[in-house]
């Protein structure tokens, strides 16, 4: 767990002190970033045992595997590393790969790794009218910078642009959700098997290894840090562990920094965190309120405001528009023939979206039968990301995207790590919460 996130936390805090560094005009350098990250651990390793403390897991129960279980996860753990190597040499070999690679998330890091600066990148008026050839132009140019600061961290790495040690980041991003997929699952409660088998379930899906294999989007990224983050949030429903909750509540800040939709992704985050933190009678009648006042908003026709800085906020029964999205108008689109395709028929994701309503419908049956006060909350989250990408592809313009399967997938993409870790949940109790700790 700690390889996981403090892969995936790394990188992002280097990020930071990658836009810190031009803000403060200092040429773009790898070694002081390393310095800064390197100070930070040796502090935490130093101060370790005052924070950082996990709750020991259950070694009677690990003792009493059998032999042919042990064997069985060594077995796994083979095949995971073959699948692994397979996919480090594809990363290797393979040029980047054409589309948003192409136009957008690797061109700005190769400009930037020129200049030694982040240089600008405006609408096509701006382009045109600057004189200083400083200033360049790509059509997503209002794209968050993120994933493209990762991938100038890597070519100042090497000190130049060279794809394949650009691309090992990409690697990096899915070994890292492995790792902390795992790990989460372990503390969850989950035998070393168990948590190895949905581990492999996890790393077996076509879709997310040619996102690995493909460098170049940020979609892997979003996954992982949105997935991270909801799983941390699931640990702090069932738990209230301070350490999960601020896990969550770091990588959900990251999310709209990775893609626009990652602004929503996050807001889903937080409305399942209320509904954990807040009494159930309070959260039911804010809820309720909710629905009313959108109900009488598209009643009305619609509202719209000015907010200062980020610019207009409306929202009419044909349009929604929202700072830093952009413009949504609302239709509906005939999207089920492309959903049942990409879910149920096409090689994207094996057999997930078979199991996903006979895990809902054993989730609802333990909730009414079984004492599990974190179940209800954590299946309300994943019918938030179910809800949300059926909106989204049902009720916007989106639904394009899905007729042509341009990003249907991808979406899906973003929720997968989630909706597993929660599938885990269902089939594992939770562990035994008590006082006993052991210092990472």
């Amino acid at each position: 767990m700690a390889l996981g996130y403090g892969y995936l936390l790394g990188l992002l805090a280097t990020t930071i002190l990658l836009r810190l560094m031009d803000w403060l005009m200092i040429p773009m350098t790898f070694s002081l970033p390393v310095i800064v990250l390197g100070m930070t651990t040796g502090l935490i390793l130093w101060r370790r045992q005052h924070f950082l403390r996990w709750p020991c897991l259950n070694q009677t129960t690990e003792k009493s595997q059998s032999f042919w279980a042990r064997v069985l996860w060594v077995l796994l753990l083979i095949w995971l590393a073959v699948r692994l190597l397979n996919l480090v040499l594809e990363v290797i070999w393979l040029p980047l790969y054409p589309w948003d690679a192409w136009s957008t998330w690797m061109v700005r890091p190769q400009a930037w790794l020129e200049w030694k600066r982040l240089v600008p990148f405006s609408d096509a008026q701006a382009w045109l009218a600057d004189t200083t050839g400083m200033t360049y132009h790509i059509e997503a140019w209002r794209y968050p910078l993120t994933v493209s600061l990762i991938a100038l961290w890597s070519a100042l790495a090497a000190g130049q642009w060279h794809e394949a040690t650009v691309n090992l980041a990409w690697w990096g991003c899915g070994l890292a959700l492995a790792f902390g997929f795992y790990g989460q699952a372990r503390l969850w409660g989950a035998t070393a098997l168990t948590a190895l088998i949905f581990t492999w379930l996890l790393l077996s899906l076509p879709l997310l290894d040619a996102h690995i294999a493909l460098a170049g989007y940020a979609d892997l990224w979003l996954a992982t840090v949105f997935g991270l983050a909801a799983i941390s949030l699931m640990h702090w429903i069932r738990f209230r562990d301070y350490q999960q909750g601020i896990l969550a509540l770091s990588l959900g800040l990251f999310c709209p920094t990775i893609k626009l939709e990652g602004t929503v992704w996050a807001l889903l985050l937080l409305i399942a965190a209320l509904a954990a933190w807040l009494p159930k009678r309070h959260f039911i009648g804010l809820t309720g309120i909710a629905v009313i006042a959108i109900i009488a908003l598209f009643s009305a026709g619609g509202w719209s405001a000015s907010i200062p800085g980020l610019g207009d906020l409306q929202i009419t029964t044909s349009l929604i528009k929202i700072p830093g999205l952009g413009e949504f108008p609302l239709v509906y689109w005939n999207s089920w023939q492309a959903i049942v395709d990409s879910g149920f028929v096409l090689d994207n994701w094996h057999l997930l979206f078979y199991l996903v309503p006979i895990v809902f419908l054993l989730a609802l049956w333990q909730i009414r039968h079984a004492e599990r006060p974190d179940l209800p909350t954590t299946t309300l989250l994943v019918t938030l990301l179910l809800l949300a990408f059926f909106i989204l592809f049902f009720f916007t313009a989106a639904g394009q995207w899905a007729k042509d399967f341009t990003s249907l997938n991808r979406i899906m993409l973003h929720f997968v790590p989630a909706i597993l870790f929660w599938m885990l949940t269902v089939f594992v109790p939770p562990r035994q919460s008590d006082q006993s700790s052991l210092a990472v």
